[in-house]
């Protein structure tokens, strides 16, 4: 399993829609003649309330446990600053890559991921420093709250309808493509997964929205593909 949010995790997420048959069926047209490129926008992570007692195995694999005592109270936020250039080699692997993918990956709590498209292709995953790195033709924002629940199962549709997720961009092309913008989250939630944070639980007014939203997405998906299908044979 891949740690969320890294830079492994997004080039599993790259690699999974690369070999998606259905992101080719939906997306045949998408990116041509304008840019499909997306940014991925992850706000609100919770460096300074996560201590490192509190990550997951894997991401303490091989620390011992006299030194996880000591270190157990470090936060996130805290982390880089304390664990130095001199100490880091003393650390696994692992954790010191953690710890620079933090430095380096997050500006003030947000993480922004690079994703490009065209057609039903995959054309580049990369974590960047900032919206103005890349140019994309849509940015897709939201908390990495609900985030963390798009990569467990809950429809991209449903985060729509309560705000808690935002597309910018071309309107019209984001409800031609709603489904494609579907299967995306839908993707993400293929990837084997280990969350590197404590999330919350939906509120049962959005458990609410979250189950209706997703037969007709799922048949609204199927319609595309087969009217996709049937234009390609034409």
């Amino acid at each position: 399993m891949t740690l969320y949010p890294t830079e492994q995790w997004l080039d599993e997420y790259g690699r999974l829609l690369d070999e998606s048959d259905t992101l080719d069926d939906l997306a045949g047209g998408w990116g041509r003649g304008f840019n499909g490129d997306i940014l991925l926008v992850i706000s609100e992570l919770p460096l300074e309330e996560t201590t490192l007692a509190e990550l997951p195995e894997p991401a303490l694999a091989g620390i011992p446990e006299d030194v996880r005592e000591g270190i157990g109270d470090v936060t996130l936020a805290d982390a880089p600053e304390t664990f130095g250039e001199a100490l880091r080699p003393s650390l696994p692997a692992q954790v010191r890559e953690l710890l620079y993918q933090l430095e380096e990956n997050v500006d003030d709590g947000t993480l922004y991921a690079y994703i490009g498209l065209e057609g039903g292709d995959c054309t580049g995953v990369e974590v960047v420093g900032g919206p103005e790195e890349r140019d994309v033709g849509f940015e897709v924002s939201a908390s990495y709250s609900t985030w963390r629940q798009i990569v467990d199962g809950r429809p991209v549709a449903s985060a729509l309808l309560t705000g808690d997720l935002d597309v910018t961009g071309n309107h019209v092309r984001q409800v031609r493509y709603s489904a494609m913008f579907q299967l995306l989250g839908q993707i993400a939630a293929d990837v084997e997964t280990t969350h590197l944070f404590e999330g919350s639980r939906s509120s049962p007014a959005t458990a609410l929205v979250d189950e209706a939203v997703r037969q007709p997405a799922f048949i609204q998906r199927t319609a595309e593909r087969q009217v996709s299908r049937t234009l390609n044979l034409l």
